[in-house]
Parts: C-alpha cells; structure tokens; sequence
C-alpha cells in the first residue's frame, strides 16, 4: 500500500468510521499519495473529502475492559475458560498471555472464541499461572487485571464427597447476526457432578435441529433466528445444591419501518410534517433527503424524536418534492418516500361580515365600532372619520380582528366612521354614524350604569364564547382546541357561580373608571370603594350580580341518606362544615397568595415591576431553556399506568374553573391578542425562541374567581385575595365516574331498570360495552369526517375524552360499576335501583381509595413518604379535606414529566397491532379509535407493559407536551410547562423558597444553598441566568426539578405537599373506606383484595394475562400472571340476610306486597336467583375441572421424575 500514489473512489458512498482511521494515517505519512474519496456517513461528516480528515474528525475509542478475566480453580485433564469482555471502536482485537507472555495459539488445547473468550483444554500442572488479555485497535491499546488459574488433582478434592456446585465456566453476553451460530459455555464443579440444564427467558429450552446441549454443558444455537434473542440461564444442579448464571443474546436486525411517511398535500404557508419510524437491532439512525440530497436543516425544516419527525414550517413552493426516509444501522438499510404536494390557497375577495351600526354613546365612556372581515389573503383595514385617515393613537386604537376602540369620548367624536378593507384581489367598505351625548353621573346612576353595562359585557362574552364552542358550523372537522375548551368550559351551575363574580368585579371596576374620571385620580392615588360606595350600593351591586346566591348553605337535614351515602357535589360530608370538600368551592390556601396589586393580579402583570431586583422570566423561556426535553429515557421499573393513574386521580380531585369567557370586555379573542387584559395572560415569548417565529405569545386564559375574594371582597367586609374555584368534590369518591352534581349523576344512570346500572353505549362483536355518547355531558367530537364520524364519549367528567388512554380508564369504571352492581342485584333482588346503584358506587369509590393508597402512593412518596403520611386512625371532623391550591395548580401535577410520547398498543399476543402505536399528539379527542382500532385492550396492555418516562436532571418534560401540544389547532402549539407555571402566577402561588419554609427544608439564600436538592450545577446556573434571585423561582419549576427522593418519583418538596394533602383526603373525609361506620368488618377485608390489575382482567374485553402489580414492569416482578391467579374481591359479604333490620318497615312492606300480589316483578326476581344460582354452578363446574387438570399435570411430573 505505501507504494499507491493515486486512488478515486469519489462515486462510492464512503462510511467514514473508525474502520478507516489506518487509511487516513498513511495519507497523513505520504504526502506524495492522491486519494480522491468524500464521506457519505455518519451525518456528522457527510461530504467532508478524505483527504482534509484528522483522527479526531473519527471519534475512535481507545479499547476499554468492561470485565476482567476472574480467578479459577480447576481438576487436572478437565476445560477452563477465561471471559475478557472489552469495548472499543473500531472493535478491539483480543490477545491472551500467560505470565505476560502471549499465548500460541493452536486451535487444540489454546482456543480463542468469537466473543474474545480464551478456551483451554485438557488441563495440566503446567498450565498454572497468571493469564490476562490484551485489547488492541488503532487507536490504543489496554491490559485487563491478571486471573490466577490453580489445577488441582481429584485425589485433592477427594475429601469433597458433598460440594454443592460452583460455576468454573459462567456464560457471557453475546451479540450475533442472523443466520450466524453462536455458543453459550457453562461448566460447574460439584460432588457428585452436577447436571447442566439450560432455560430460555425463564422456560425450559427444547431442543431440535437448530438447538443442541454439548456433553461439556455449553448450548449451541445453529442459523440465528429474530426470535432467538432473550435471556438464558444456564442451571447446574446435583443432590447438594443448585446454581445458576445467566447471560443475554442480542440479535442484530436490519431496519424495517413501522411508520413509513405518506404523500402529503398541504397549502402554501400551512406546517407540514412526515413521520418514519424503524425498529432493528441496534437501534436504526434515521436521516432525510429531499430529491435525493441530504435534506438541508433551516430555520423552517425541524428535525425532531431522533430525527423520526420531519416538521416543515410556513410551507413554500420550493419545498415540493419527494422527501426520503432512510433508517439504517450496521445490518443494513431501508428506505421510504413520501411526495409532498403544495397547493395555493383560495382567494376571498376582502368583505365585511361584521359592519358597524349606527351608535348613540356618552361622553368619557369608550365605544367599539365593529369590522370584522373574511380575506384570503389577509387584507388590510383602514379607518376614516368624516373622510379623514385614522391611526392609532391614545384616542383611539384598532383591534387585532378589524374593530375600532375610542376612548374618554368627547362631543367632538360625533361624526361618520367609515371602515375600509382592502388587498390585491379587491375592497370592501362600511360605515356608521356615532352621536356622542353629554351626562351627569351622580351616585345613585353610575352604579346601575356600571351594573348594566357589566352584565352586558360578561353576558356578551360568554354568549360569543358559547356560540364559538357549541355552535360551529363547520360540520366536517372540528377544531382539537375547541375540543379542549369545551372539556375545561363550566357547565350551567359552574357558570353562574363565576358569572357571578365576573359580574361583580366588572361592575366594581367600572365604578373607579367612572369615578376617577369624574374626580380627575391619578392613578398613583390610592382608591377605597368603601370611600365611594355605601353598603347599600354594594347590597344592590351583590344582589343583583348574583354573588350573594353562593354562600353556605346547610342543607343536611336528610340525615337517613346523609348518614349512609356520599352527596353527589360532596356537601354535607362534614355536618359541622356542610361545604367542605364540595364542588364549586375555593381552592384552601396554605400560604398567603402572592398577587402584583395585593389582591387580585398575578405576578407579572405590569412587567416594569421586578421582583427581588429581577424581571420574572417568561414561563416560556424558563420552558425551552431548562424544562423541555428531545431526549426520553425508559424507568427501569414503573410502567406508564403510574402516569395514567395519576391523571385519573386528578380528574376525581380537582378542575380548576376558567373563565366564563374566552374573550376581553371589548370582545377581543383571547387567541388574537396579546395584551394583559382579562380575562386573558398571554404567555410571551421570548426573542430567539427555537419554535415560535411568527407570535409574541401564546394565549392563556385567567381562572375564574370565587364570589368573596379579590375585588369581590368588600361585599364580605373586609379584603381578601383572589381565590379560583374548584369544579369538583376534593374527595376521592369516584366522581369522575359518577359526576359532580346531581343532574349529571342521573343523567348516566339507567333508569328504565331498578337494577342500578350506568348507561351504556354500543357493544361489538367479541366485546364488552362502550361508554354511552350522548347526555349532559356530551359534545360533537368529530374533528374530521374523512377520519371517523363517531362521537364523544360520556362521562362523569367532561374531559374524559381528552386522551384516549383517558377514556379507557373511564370505560373500565363504567363496567366495573355495572359489573358489581349485577352482583349486588342478584344477591339482594329485593333491593331497588337506588340501593344498589348507591352500594356499588360506595365499593367503586373504595377500590379508587385503596388502589391509590396501597399500591400507587408508595411509588410515589417512597417509603419515608409513606412514614409521614403515617396510618389512619380515625375520622377527624376538624380536619378541612379540601384540595389545597399549590396541589392542584404545582404538587400534582409531577406526573407530567412520566408522560411518554408514545402510547403502545399490543394484541393479545402482545405484538403490536396493525394500526400501530400512536403518538401522543394523536392521542388527543380521538375516541374513535377506541371502536375502530381494537377497544381499549391494545392500550390498557401498552399501558402495563411500557416503561414510563424517566425523570433525570435534563430530562423533565417530553417536548410532544411543550412543542407540539394541539399543535394543529393553535395559532402556536400550546406549551404544557409554560402553562403550568403561569398557572401558579394566575392563581398566587408563592415561590419555591416560601415553600420550603413551609416543609421545613434548610434555608437557601443563593442558588448554590439548592445543592442538596437539585444537585446538577448546569440546572442550578441555568436557574440563576433566568431568575436572578432564587426566591424568584416559581415553585413548580423548583419542585419539578429537584432529585427524586429514595424510592419515590417526585423530589422532597413535592412529597412534602403530597402527604400533606392525602392526609387530608384520607382523615378528613367521613366516608373513607376504613371508618368502622361504612363498611362492615367482612366487607373491608374483601375490599382489601381489590388491585388494578384485577379490574383490568374483569372489564376488559378480552385480557387474560397481565402483571399482578400493573404499576411495576413485568422484568421486575414475577413476569405476567394468568388474570385466574389473581384474587378477587367477594361480593357476597354484601348479601343483605337482614332486611328487616336496616330498613325496617319498608322491607316488611315490600314483602306483603310480594305475597299479597303476583307480578311480573316476583318473575323477574325468581329468574335472578335462578340464573344467580346457575352462574354458581357453572363457576364451580369451571373450578373443578380446573382443578382435574392441574392434578393430572402433577400426577405425570411425578412420574417422570
């Protein structure tokens, strides 16, 4: 080779890896060599010419040992190995020496294996010595630690007559191709010689032409197969005892697609995205090209998910073409292709939908002339007065959407106005008159001004905002952001109860803005509504507002029931505080909020106000820079039912109420503005931003307020600060099952029976019934006709078609309900729908407690958490059980960073299915696929069997959740962890280190005093470049990042406001499971059988095998059981034999009138018991013969034994 002088290789798609480093250091030695060669891969090189290339452009590792040769004790004339496991690129040469001199070779007694093991045979005295072994590659070289090989001779062992084994030969790892054959070695020495046995991923191997035992104990394993990979140990046993080693098989695969990317037509300007995924072994890289070039990465071409999103921002007509996926790895290739197309949009000639009309309006108030228009492309909108040009001024401004504003208006606005639209394609005019009329506003007038005028704006704002959401006249798609507005929007009670509020603060602040006109306040003055307004007009203000009608009411009187059953909106749980824990109630607060004004607007509102000598950081800049995350790394022990479990608790606990109105009081979208004005807090974003280009914020929508707090407050007598209400009960009482109030708990019954059953939806061939879809409850869904025309699911709660994962869970409920209450009806026929429906509710309740504090909570708190939270003892009626608000808005929501981007979905083979998994960002308001796509099996076993994300220092929340959150539907991709801190500045949340006081963790005063919780030092600079002051951090940010706490999944902060609220779940609620007066000593110990794992089994439509903890991975415990191995819960400790004890009168009632009368009713009770009794037979039939087989199976083992 020293002697070439000219090599082309130009046309050949070089692999530059560390394979041809020898090249590049005889190039480097002989200047006078040509080599024309450019580098086609790795990525990171592609292009680069040959001849330019240093050994560091290579990224070679020098050799490394991961195992070191171990000592061993061998018989004369009997095998050794020795095992040197080294890593290295390019792969390290293996060299053996003994007594450091290399070995010879000679394929007899010396013999090195494929994986580097050195195999000696027939044993001698002469062998004796030091062995150690040598890995070499052109990068380096490296010796392992020496391994002492001892021959003794049998007649030294002879006093060995009862040795348990001992592995002299342990098998190794081994990595192979198809087709290849490969050997695992194991030797054992023992007395009497142990027999060597080999089982495949825990079963015993059978054997056959490809699969055979040597007589020395190894396996050998012929023609490679896929199915072949897997874990296999090897079992060496005689009459003293039994070993066993094990060892792993990885099988290299070349890439097939699981995804492969589809044609696509799109529009000019619209976000496009193609989507390849490939599975092999190792893992395929994946990389595009557009018309057969590398795809070139710009600001608008977005790689994402380990290069399998393709994402092309504000498409243009020179992205059209065909676009490449290639997934490859070192067993080959594969490659798919998808065309995109890029269509022009239609044009609309510029017209005017909206026209302003002609306005009366008085002097120093402000006026919208409205303009709203329909243009594509985008047209411009000008405004004239009496023919004059009007610009934007402080007079008067023009919104967003067209509308012109005037304020403080005076005599001299009087005039025409006239609105012009106009662009390329055409123009569009209208007009109005405005009379401005002069006014005295005298005490008694302003109030009912300010009222009127409030009730309008708040009744206008909600009217708009319903008509957007539930009046769509797009009937073949339907927004996935009007989806999820509808899911958060309050229903009829929830929305007088924040009307209410809305109404009054409203009125209160048009009372200042009239009065400080009038009185000519500055607005540094301090302004008093008491000083201005007597108790009267706050009376009047209040009463016709409607805020007085949302007070205490103890209405408890029906002790019979009270006693016995939960209430539907949780009243009366605590008879001295009837409104504890009940829906439509304000968060607790343990800490004073943080407001900007002190009562009311959250911090950062008026952004010229800095806080401990800082800015506050936009919640979107502390998202990208420190909380998202490309990167996704599997726990090792919990599957991704943890996360889902944790999403199904929060639904039973709380809901925030958001505003009544998606729009400002001057009927700007929330969505098309980015201006501080409620009930809107856009989220800004930052220059620079890796995604957003195109938009200074992201929308957000304010909580409602509780009548009571903020500038409600005076009506009360005295100042309080805004408190958010929450929706639901904060009891764990199953009501997102059953509902929060009474009319949607009766609307999901089935009340054509008195059997005590959930209404229910369609059944399919093969399965159990669907939710039902239509009800209070329901909404059109159907968000693309071409897809699937089905509908919402119908639930307890309104967001359970938010997530699919989410709607299987509410249908697994739904039958377990329906499931216990048959049981219930069958032992107790004489019982009515009431009763049986309140029973089964009170045990679904109870399972929902004991799954969450048996099984989920230890995986969360860790076993110091569960120390704390401490056992129960009692019912404490001073105990206030209500969802504090840090909980709700910062502590539980630490399950947003297990979400993984994927949701699994596997048949009963536990393959994936034909549809595939699917992406989260697909996952959203899709109920359909739960009916076209498998039923909820596929994604229940996903669930069981898929790792959960793991949580690491720069790992936190997958960027599926803050980069592409209803990606499709918002003008900007909402962003999950920016909202979940503007939340907590929404609702006041103190900061991090306030908090830490309150958990009495160590003081902190710099960023540095966080070491012990968050111990990575780029996060804790990363946290000072953003917040300046560490007593800036919000306490979400500072909880989420902190290290997880031994055996828990959230840090000590989080666990310390975890235990804090669940002590309050569980003493302060009247009706928890173990509180002697609910449930019967017999009844609790069955209830104690309860496991999530056992309800999947029962509701599913067909799982039969599944882990018997869902919550831990199958690896780490007993593998998947048989779904007859698990225990169930016996309902027949809920036979009523006592009817006339309890109730009675009644029951005796009920009994004459059977006698006394003959119905159809007495023949339809008979055939209850009878089938009742035929399903006993049938069971114990079932049982018996079950029960045969398993004995046949003994009796034959032991005859083979």
């Amino acid at each position: 080779m020293p002697k070439l002088r000219k090599l082309r290789l130009d046309s050949n798609a070089l692999i530059c890896d560390c394979s041809m480093l020898w090249l590049v250091k005889m190039m480097a030695q002989h200047n006078d060599m040509y080599i024309d060669a450019t580098c086609y891969q790795p990525a990171r090189v592609t292009g680069m010419p040959l001849s330019i290339m240093e050994e560091r452009d290579f990224e070679c590792k020098i050799p490394e040992i991961q195992k070191d040769p171990e000592d061993i004790t061998v018989n004369f004339g009997e095998a050794a190995m020795f095992t040197c496991v080294v890593t290295g690129d390019p792969t390290p040469d293996i060299i053996w020496l003994r007594d450091s001199n290399e070995i010879p070779i000679d394929g007899t007694r010396y013999e090195v294996m494929e994986n580097g093991t050195l195999m000696l045979h027939d044993i001698t005295d002469v062998d004796t010595g030091y062995f150690e072994c040598m890995a070499k590659n052109p990068v380096g070289e490296v010796h392992s630690k020496p391994a002492k090989m001892t021959v003794q001779h049998k007649r030294d062992s002879a006093n060995l007559q009862k040795a348990a084994p001992v592995f002299t030969v342990r098998p190794q790892k081994q990595f192979a191709k198809l087709d290849q054959s490969i050997n695992f070695d194991c030797a054992a020495n023992g007395h009497p010689k142990p027999h060597v046995a080999w089982l495949f991923n825990g079963e015993r191997i059978l054997l056959n032409e490809r699969i055979s035992i040597r007589p020395n104990g190894s396996i050998f394993i012929d023609d490679i197969q896929e199915s072949d990979a897997g874990l296999y140990t090897c079992l060496a046993e005689n009459i003293n005892g039994k070993v066993n080693a094990s060892a792993t098989l990885e099988v290299m695969v070349p890439p097939t697609f699981i995804l492969e990317p589809h044609n696509k037509t799109v529009r000019l300007g619209d976000d496009v995205e193609f989507i390849c995924t490939a599975k092999g072994v190792p893992k395929p890289l994946i990389n595009w090209f557009r018309n057969t070039l590398v795809l070139p990465l710009t600001e608008n071409i977005i790689l994402s998910n380990e290069n399998q999103n393709l994402t092309i921002l504000s498409v243009t007509a020179d992205d059209e073409g065909i676009y490449h996926c290639r997934a490859e790895n070192a067993e080959g290739y594969v490659e798919g292709s998808a065309f995109l197309t890029v269509e022009n949009y239609e044009i609309i000639r510029p017209r005017i939908v909206l026209k302003p009309e002609d306005t009366d309006a008085y002097r120093e108030s402000s006026v919208q002339l409205p303009c709203e228009i329909e243009s594509e492309p985008p047209a411009t909108v000008e405004w004239r007065k009496d023919g004059s040009y009007l610009d934007d001024s402080r007079k008067h401004s023009i919104t967003i959407i067209g509308s012109l504003i005037l304020h403080n208006l005076t005599l001299r606005d009087t005039g025409r106005y006239e609105c012009s639209v106009f662009n390329e394609y055409g123009r569009d005019t209208a007009s109005a008159f405005l009379t401005v009329k002069d006014r005295v506003i005298p005490g008694d007038e302003y109030v009912n001004i300010a009222l009127t005028e409030a009730t309008r704006d708040v009744d206008l704002a909600i009217e708009r905002t319903m008509d957007e959401l539930f009046n769509n006249n797009n009937t073949s798609k339907t927004d996935i952001s009007r989806l999820y507005r509808i899911t958060s929007f309050p229903n009829a009670p929830a929305r007088e109860v924040a009307r209410a509020a809305e109404i009054y603060e409203r009125t209160l602040d048009k009372v200042r803005d009239f009065i400080q006109s009038g009185h000519k306040v500055t607005s540094a003055e301090p302004f008093l509504y008491q000083n201005v307004l007597s108790n009267q007009h706050l009376e009047v203000i209040a009463r016709l507002s409607g805020c007085v009608a949302h007070r205490d009411k103890n209405e408890c009187s029906d002790m019979c029931y009270h006693s016995k059953y939960r209430s539907y909106d949780g009243s009366c749980n605590n008879f001295a505080h009837p409104t504890w824990g009940s829906s439509l109630s304000g968060f607790r607060r343990i800490l004073f909020p943080i407001y900007e004004n002190g009562f009311s607007q959250p911090v950062g509102w008026n952004k010229d106000i800095k806080y401990n000598g800082f800015s506050l950081p936009s919640a979107r800049l502390v998202s990208t820079s420190i909380i998202t995350t490309d990167d996704i790394s599997e726990d090792q022990k919990l599957t991704h039912m943890v996360m889902q479990w944790g999403q199904w608790l929060d639904h039973d606990l709380d809901h925030a109420l958001p505003s009544v109105s998606s729009q400002t009081w001057d009927g700007v979208d929330c969505k098309k503005t980015c201006a501080y004005a409620a009930p809107c807090f856009p989220i800004d974003v930052p220059p620079n931003d890796p995604r957003i280009t195109n938009r200074r914020c992201i929308d957000f929508i304010r909580t409602s307020a509780v009548c009571g707090s903020g500038m409600t407050s005076v009506l009360f007598g005295t100042l309080q600060p805004r408190e958010q209400i929450n929706q639901l009960t904060s009891f764990i009482d199953a009501s997102q099952v059953y509902g929060f109030e009474k009319s949607v708990a009766e609307d999901l019954r089935d009340l054509t029976n008195e059997n005590g059953l959930l209404r229910v939806g369609v059944t399919f061939p093969g399965r159990k019934p669907l939710l039902p879809t239509v009800g209070i409850n329901g909404m059109d869904c159907r968000r693309n006709l071409d897809e699937s025309n089905r509908n919402c699911f119908v639930a307890g709660d309104i967001r359970a078609n938010e997530q699919i994962g989410l709607a299987a869970m509410h249908t697994i409920w739904m039958r377990e309900h329906n499931r216990i209450a048959i049981q219930l009806k069958v032992l107790n026929p004489f019982w009515d729908g009431d009763r049986v429906y309140h029973e089964a509710r009170k045990i679904v309740g109870a399972q929902i407690q004991i799954i969450t504090y048996e099984h989920w909570l230890p995986i969360i708190l860790g076993a110091e958490g569960i120390k704390q939270l401490g056992q129960y003892k009692e019912y404490d009626p001073n105990l206030n059980p209500s969802v504090s608000n840090v909980f709700a808005t910062a502590a539980l929501r630490f399950g947003h960073s297990m979400i993984n981007p994927l949701l699994h979905r596997y048949d009963e083979n536990f393959e994936p299915i034909a549809e595939g998994h699917l992406l989260l960002r697909h996952a959203f308001f899709s109920p359909w696929r739960l009916v076209d796509e498998g039923g909820v099996d596929p994604l229940l076993r996903g669930m069981f069997t898929t790792p959960a994300k793991l949580k690491t220092p720069t790992q936190n929340l997958n960027s599926e959740l803050t980069e592409k959150l209803f990606y499709s539907a918002h003008a900007v991709a909402l962003d999950l962890a920016a909202i979940n801190i503007q939340r907590s500045r929404d609702h006041g949340i103190p900061p991090y280190t306030k908090w830490r006081q309150f958990c009495n963790m160590s003081e902190v005063n710099d960023f540095d005093d966080l070491a012990g919780e968050i111990t990575d030092e780029t996060v804790r600079n990363k946290l000072k470049e953003l917040y300046g002051s560490v007593h800036n951090i919000d306490v979400w940010v500072g909880g989420i990042l902190e290290n997880q706490v031994e055996g828990g999944k959230v840090g000590p902060l989080f666990r310390c406001l975890l235990v804090e609220q669940f002590q309050r779940l569980r003493d302060g609620d009247r009706f928890w499971y173990e509180n002697p007066s609910v449930f019967k000593p017999d009844q609790l110990r069955q209830l104690k059988e309860t496991s999530l794992a056992r309800i999947l089994c029962d509701n599913g439509d067909n799982i039969d095998t599944i882990g018997e903890n869902v919550f831990l991975l199958p690896e780490v415990q007993d593998g998947l059981v048989s779904c007859e191995d698990l225990p169930s819960m016996d309902l027949r400790y809920w036979a009523d034999c006592e009817t006339c004890g309890e109730n009675g009168g009644l029951e005796r009632a009920k009994r004459r009138a059977r006698r006394d009368t003959e119905t159809d009713d007495d023949i339809l009770i008979d055939e209850a018991r009878i089938n009742g009794l035929e399903d006993s037979q049938h069971e114990m039939e079932n049982t018996i013969a079950s029960l045969k087989k398993r004995i046949e199976y003994l009796e034959e083992t032991c005859k083979a034994d």
